[in-house]
């Protein structure tokens, strides 16, 4: 098996002449900012930086009276249309049997049939309304997308929060990611699935990654190929920006 001695690296490398190094940092797999879907107050919240969380618990609490009340109205506006279309069907079936008996005309049995059609419609749209309200009275008190650590509470209680605004930053720290730029004369030292020796200089420890990916080409924005290595963090040993060395020694191993 092939084997490549590296160090962590975030975003940015430097090989250093004859050390032959590279001075990186840490970063989590994933790493997401949860932003409010809706306007409100903050009522309360649940998490503080540090602390663990699952996967749809929820972080926190806006005011939430309005949207309440909002359901309410849909579902009064739901039940009228249900009412209404009841209506408007026992009135086409009565037209339906005068057409019959040549009681009414088509023209008015096409009309009642235009009015009942209307009806069903409106009861969609109030069905549909009634949804949508009871998602955004939901989106209030939003969950966390995934198993992680709060990074950042970004709310206080009391603080108005508009759409769009930070609520909490959370990171997988189950998996590190480790990324960097290579120049095109190091680029074929790496494959993707290679095996690489991770050493922390602050730990003073080696860990096992592997080459997650590897970029066929270099995009104009960045500095050079784009290689990802995820490290496994499963005992919570390492933590995202700690500072290492990335040793270029190639050497085989059984």
């Amino acid at each position: 098996m092939r084997v490549i001695v590296l160090s962590c690296v975030f975003l940015f490398s430097s090989i250093a002449g004859a050390n032959n190094y590279i001075v990186a940092r840490l970063a989590p797999t994933k790493n997401v900012v949860v932003r409010s879907e809706v306007s409100g107050i903050v009522n309360s919240y649940t998490y503080e930086n540090g602390d663990d969380v699952r996967q749809g618990e929820g972080l926190l609490s806006l005011s939430a009276k309005d949207y309440s009340l909002n359901v309410d109205l849909s579902k009064y506006e739901m039940d009228v249309s249900t009412s209404e279309l009841e209506a408007q069907e026992k009135q086409l079936k009565r037209y339906q049997s005068l057409f019959n008996k040549k009681g009414v005309s088509a023209s008015d049995l096409e009309n009642q049939l235009r009015v009942t059609n209307i009806s069903r419609a409106q009861l969609n749209v109030n069905k549909t309304k009634y949804k949508i309200a009871q998602r955004t009275l939901g989106k209030s008190t939003p969950d966390a997308p995934f198993d992680g650590v709060v990074i950042d509470r970004g709310i206080e209680l009391g603080q108005f929060v508009s759409v769009g605004d930070p609520l909490y930053t959370i990171a997988d720290m189950s998996q590190l990611k480790i990324r960097f730029h290579l120049l095109e004369m190091d680029f074929n030292k790496f494959k993707k699935g290679d095996t690489l020796k991770v050493t922390i200089p602050s730990t003073g420890k080696s860990y096992t990654g592997i080459v997650s990916v590897l970029s066929p080409a270099i995009r104009e924005s960045e500095p050079g190929f784009v290689v990802e290595v995820t490290l496994d963090n499963h005992d919570a040993e390492l933590n995202p920006g700690l500072a290492s060395h990335v040793y270029f020694g190639e050497r085989d191993a059984e």
